[in-house]
């Protein structure tokens, strides 16, 4: 894509359980960020499950998409207020899921550094999987 800069990504998630009990994931990665039609995108790849998963995601001013690609495949649709349908491959099927956006910002303090924080439901085949809070920071690299 034109225009990538090259950022480092720091990824936290919080996932509360339907039973209440927490789980906190971290990513560091180096990934890029473009901006194309007054829309900002990451791009960035984490190694999971003995396999290279390719993530890309698309922040508007009150919407989401994140896609995942490769060892795992996704795509989870957010919009501020609303439920959204998702769906997540495996190799048994395409599961359909459901996110609920709760809370969703993207600032943007400097041109080519932010923070992405959205908190959602999510419903895979219409029951609770847990409430999701994904932050995003990410800067410019340096080279």
């Amino acid at each position: 894509m034109e225009n990538a800069t090259p950022v480092s990504i720091h990824l936290t998630t919080v996932i509360t359980q339907p039973d209440g009990s927490k789980e906190k994931l971290t990513l560091e990665s180096e990934g890029e960020w473009i901006q194309k039609n007054n829309i900002d995108y990451l791009k960035y790849e984490e190694e999971q499950n003995g396999g290279t998963v390719r993530t890309i995601v698309k922040m508007e001013e009150d919407s989401a998409v994140i896609l995942r690609s490769g060892a795992v495949k996704m795509r989870l649709a957010f919009s501020r207020g609303n439920k959204m349908m998702s769906s997540y491959e495996s190799e048994h099927g395409t599961l359909s899921l459901l996110t609920n956006t709760k809370a969703y910002t993207h600032h943007t303090p400097g041109k080519k550094d932010g923070r992405f924080q959205i908190t959602y439901g999510l419903e895979m085949q219409g029951s609770s999987v847990g409430t999701y809070k994904m932050t995003i920071d990410y800067k410019e690299a340096v080279q």
